[in-house]
């Protein structure tokens, strides 16, 4: 069965505040369709944890920000859907150990969707071009 992942971001709480990204999944392409939605939150030590939200509306809003927009990055297989989780916890360890290295004000929560991007169009698993195109989704406010 084919599957769609999808790049989607939240409004920040002020227009300097960073936007929330999730990648969500679902099996329609259509706004009221049903997504498992992945990312990572802060906890109270300041690094990030994966999590999985499932059953939600694809343009619902977050706890964090209302709806802001999204991205089809492409179609997926049942063989990648069953490794996503896998790849968000991985890639919150990576951007973790890498925002220890720069210091505690100039992590990047945004990172954690690159990494996850750049290895499905590694993997050839993504069209190529996806990960360009989500460097270009808005970041900020």
């Amino acid at each position: 069965m084919v599957a769609y992942l999808w790049l989607v971001w939240y409004d920040a709480a002020s227009k300097v505040s960073p936007k929330h990204w999730t990648l969500a999944v679902t099996y329609e392409a259509h706004d009221r369709a049903y997504a498992t939605v992945y990312e990572v939150m802060s906890d109270n030590t300041g690094e990030y944890r994966s999590r999985v939200i499932r059953r939600v509306h694809l343009t619902s809003n977050h706890p964090s920000g209302a709806y802001g927009g999204r991205m089809l990055l492409g179609e997926i297989n049942d063989n990648v859907l069953r490794s996503l989780e896998a790849y968000s916890e991985t890639a919150a360890e990576l951007v973790n150990s890498q925002n220890r290295k720069r210091g505690q004000n100039s992590s990047n929560c945004h990172d954690w969707a690159h990494v996850i991007v750049r290895s499905l169009e590694d993997a050839m698993l993504l069209p190529q071009g996806s990960l360009a195109r989500v460097e270009k989704c808005p970041r900020v406010g």
